[in-house]
């Protein structure tokens, strides 16, 4: 079942509508797999498997971003330090 819906919606010009697309080029995979389950009324596996299909097949079009935790304690860590810092000039100045 999963062979043929992958090859109805992966066709040679029309592979996912363009709303799906967008998601996964913004990197946001879950959402583009619930959309596409509501384009296609697929279960969770079958528009599951498609994504991953799909970015298998196109690894160059997809970005591949840095986690959010890992981006956010750097940037924590740099605010810390700021902080640190200023809090120094302030009691050497002051």
């Amino acid at each position: 079942m999963i062979g043929l819906i992958l090859g109805i919606i992966m066709k040679t010009n029309s592979e996912l509508p363009d709303d799906v697309l967008q998601l996964l080029h913004a990197n946001r995979k879950i959402d583009a797999i619930k959309l596409l389950r509501t384009h296609h009324r697929l279960d969770l596996k079958e528009a599951k498997d498609v994504v991953d299909a799909y970015m298998a097949k196109n690894p160059q079009l997809i970005r591949r971003s840095s986690p959010a935790s890992e981006t956010g304690v750097s940037r924590f860590i740099f605010i810390l330090i700021i902080i640190a810092v200023l809090y120094a000039l302030y009691r050497y100045t002051g």
